[in-house]
Parts: C-alpha cells; sequence; structure tokens
C-alpha cells in the first residue's frame, strides 16, 4: 500500500506536458510573492520560519522541474522556468538556514557563502547534467564564483579588489576552456559557460565603478578614478570577444554580455580626468578606420565564369579515359 502511494505522489509530482507552462507561471507567481513576504515581514516573523517558507515551496517547485520530462532530449521552456524558481528559493532558503545555525552575518557572511553556494553548485548541476539544462549549468558556474570569492575572503580578509579581479578572470578563463570542450557535443551549455565568463568580467567591471563611485561621493573632490590599464584591456577584449561570439553562433545572451563589458569599459575609460585622446581614443578610431579602409578597399575584377556544358556533356573533373576517347573523336 505504501508503494502505491509513494507511486502515486510522485506521478503527481511529475507535471504533464501539456500543463507544464500553466504550473511554471503558478510557479514563478508564488515565488514573487514569497520574495514580497520576506522582504516586508523579514522583522515579523523568526528566523526558523523564514527558512521553511523559503526551502519548502523552493524544494516542491526544484523537483517539479526535475522530474519534468525532456523533449527530444532538451528541457522544455517550462522546466528551465521550474528548476530556476526552485534554485533561487533554495539558495535563499540555505542562507537563511545558515543564519538558523548561526552563522556570522556581519558586514559580509563569507563562510555562510561558501558551503550555501556549494550546496547550491551540486543542486544546480545535477538538473545540468541529468536533464541537460544548460541555464542550470549558468547558475552553477554563478554559485562557484561566489563560493570562489567568498572563500577568498574568508581565509585572507582581503579588502583589495586586485586579488578579487584575478580570481574573476581565472574564473571567466575557465568556463571559456570548459566551453571549447563543450562546444561539439553540449553547444547549449557551451553558450551558457560563455555568458558565465562575461558576467565574470562584468562583475569585475561593474565592481571598480561601483567602488570610484562611492568614492567620490564619499570625498566629493575628484572625479571617480579609472581602472588600471590591464584590466580596461580585459575589459574591451571580453566586450568585443563576446560580442564577435554571439553574432557567429547567433547566441544572444554573450551579445547582450559584450555590449555590458563595452558599456563598463567605456564607462571606465571616460572617467578619466584629462580631456585628451591619448591612449585608448586615438588607438580604438586608428584601428576602425584601417579595418573599415581593408574591408572596402577595391577589389580586383573577378575572372570570366567558364563556359556552360552543352546538353549530354558531362563535365571535365567527372570524365574517365574512355569517355575522353569518344569525345575527341566525335568532334573528330
Amino acid at each position: 500500500m505504501s508503494r502505491v502511494n509513494l507511486a502515486g505522489v510522485r506521478e503527481l509530482l511529475r507535471p504533464p506536458p501539456h500543463r507544464g507552462p500553466l504550473i511554471a507561471a503558478g510557479a514563478v507567481v508564488l515565488g514573487v510573492g514569497i520574495a514580497l513576504e520576506e522582504l516586508r515581514l523579514s522583522g515579523s516573523l523568526g528566523t526558523g520560519v523564514h527558512m521553511l517558507i523559503l526551502l519548502l515551496p523552493g524544494a516542491l517547485i526544484y523537483w517539479l522541474g526535475a522530474q519534468a520530462p525532456n523533449e527530444e532530449g532538451r528541457p522544455p521552456g517550462y522546466q528551465s522556468v521550474l528548476l530556476v524558481t526552485g534554485l533561487l528559493l533554495l539558495y535563499a532558503g540555505l542562507l537563511t538556514a545558515a543564519d538558523v545555525l548561526g552563522a556570522d552575518f556581519g558586514p559580509f557572511p563569507a563562510g555562510a557563502l561558501v558551503w550555501t553556494s556549494l550546496l547550491a553548485v551540486g543542486l544546480a548541476l545535477w538538473p545540468a547534467l541529468e536533464r541537460n539544462s544548460a541555464i542550470c549549468l549558468l547558475l552553477a558556474a554563478i554559485f562557484g564564483g561566489i563560493a570562489l570569492l567568498s572563500l577568498w575572503r574568508f581565509v585572507f580578509h582581503a579588502s583589495s579588489q586586485t586579488p578579487y579581479r584575478w580570481l574573476l578572470l581565472v574564473l571567466a578563463l575557465a568556463c571559456v576552456l570548459a566551453s571549447l570542450a563543450l562546444r561539439e557535443p553540449a553547444p547549449r551549455h557551451a553558450q551558457q559557460l560563455i555568458s558565465a565568463a562575461g558576467l565574470a568580467i562584468a562583475v569585475m567591471g561593474l565592481a571598480g565603478l561601483l567602488a570610484s563611485l562611492v568614492t567620490f561621493l564619499s570625498l566629493g573632490a575628484a572625479l571617480p578614478g579609472r581602472l588600471p590599464g590591464f584590466w580596461e584591456l580585459v575589459l574591451l577584449a571580453a566586450g568585443f570577444g563576446l560580442i564577435a561570439y554571439g553574432a557567429l553562433d547567433r547566441a544572444p545572451g554573450p551579445a547582450y554580455l559584450g555590449v555590458l563589458n563595452t558599456g563598463l569599459f567605456i564607462a571606465a575609460v571616460a572617467a578619466g580626468p584629462q580631456p585628451t585622446l591619448y591612449w585608448w581614443p586615438l588607438t580604438l578610431l586608428a584601428v576602425g578606420v584601417v579595418a573599415l579602409g581593408a574591408g572596402l578597399r577595391p577589389r580586383r575584377p573577378l575572372p570570366p565564369e567558364p563556359r556552360a556544358y552543352r546538353a549530354g556533356e558531362a563535365p571535365l573533373a567527372a570524365r574517365a579515359d574512355g569517355d575522353e576517347i569518344v569525345v575527341r573523336v566525335h568532334e573528330e
């Protein structure tokens, strides 16, 4: 009897394909409602209650997404929506559970972020591999980046941005290398890893601009400081590379992130206090003019088209030796 009940419950929690979009829409609405409830009642309920409110619906929605069947080997849209919604609720619930367990939520809860993010990586990797969900691989990369940065902060208590920039650059390069390995067997997963790399570089640029802006607003004495030249080059290379990748593979996600990184590069370089063309503006103007000139240079005339084949005449490359003898005798 218990086996029958368990089988019935499992079948109930397996979304039928024709109702999948409705279930996913309900999950999104429920998730937004939970987020609003958590923000408005943050001081009215106990931490344990908040943990249950986040974990129980998150686990249910995640399980619904994990149980949904693939369509032709790929997750349908509603399955991706269920998995993403469930993972986000579970991650917030894990952070709340860390608070319940006594984690230090001071200025920056580095220790809590390390183990909660690692758990979230495992939860995201399973559907990424077993359900062929590319968006879950992107979430796994994001959670992994949070765990890496938090671990560095937890161990070394570093306040300078330089080591975090290097960690983000290493993470971006690792994602690019992994995408090359997955490009042939799993192209959608490879695209999401490229998006993760672009997101890591964008976070580096945003952090630099925000830190400069905070310094400018607090001091009010000078314009925000620029990023060092090497990191400006990283932003520019990432922006152009992502735009090129998105155009060649027709992948909108990397292309949008390429535009974002290029915009961050422009904002970082424009923050310089000196009104001069040296040296990024002058360099980019020169390279752009040379590239346009090379593409628009006068073209050589094309060779004349070959003579059309007569009716019943085979191409020269397709003729056998005997055919050539017959053709010659006929012409004579």
